[in-house]
């Protein structure tokens, strides 16, 4: 199976105090994850996009080409973060 490099967005919850940051993916749709501290946000990322790409790879979905860094709109605030996932490792892990 081959390696998936998706790019996630990072931002920090606005709506509460909490310090959460939400992770969100642009380029697949309704994707998203948190995490209390930035470690757990990217921990989370990498889960999340595991999954979701396994579950494409299973369905034979169209698993879409990830957007170039520069292409892609950030919030102030907001962090760019690549996110890399090889989904026969992943499959091992779960």
């Amino acid at each position: 199976m081959p390696v998936y490099k998706y790019y996630a967005v990072i931002e920090k919850e606005k709506l509460d105090d909490s310090g959460a940051y939400i992770v969100s993916f642009p380029d697949i749709e309704n994707v998203f994850t948190d995490g209390e501290t930035l470690i757990e946000a990217n921990t989370n990322a990498e889960d999340v996009l595991g999954l979701v790409l396994t579950d494409m790879e299973d369905s034979g979905d169209y698993i879409p080409v990830s957007s170039k860094a520069k292409d892609i709109k950030l919030l102030e605030g907001a962090s760019l973060v690549l996110i890399e996932v090889d989904t026969e490792k992943y499959r091992e892990t779960v």
